[in-house]
């Protein structure tokens, strides 16, 4: 646990995707939550692959769900939509690789 709050406090400053920057507001809480190992290797790999922190990366993912659910304005829909875009670039990538 002590690990996870290091580097959640290491990384709190670091770089957003692009669809939730700027909608930090106050102070942060670290919330712990249980992954499947499986399924946080895969989440480790992406990080690696972005270079951005595993905990900004997990962060960025609950804040775009929490805008969703909140109700979208047209100009976040739009940076959605570029967002999606541009995970849609990296997994045809990826298949031509394959």
């Amino acid at each position: 646990m002590e690990v996870v709050q290091a580097e959640s406090e290491t990384s709190r400053d670091a770089s957003m995707p692009e669809h939730v920057r700027g909608q930090r507001r106050g102070q942060s809480v670290v919330q712990s939550v249980r992954l499947p190992a499986a399924e946080f290797a895969d989440i480790e790999r992406l990080a690696a692959e972005l270079d951005v922190p595993v905990s900004a990366l997990i962060r960025g993912w609950v804040l775009a769900g929490l805008a969703d659910e909140r109700g979208t304005s047209l100009h976040s829909a739009i940076e959605r939509l570029v967002a999606d875009a541009e995970r849609l670039r990296r997994l045809a990538a990826k298949s031509e690789v394959a």
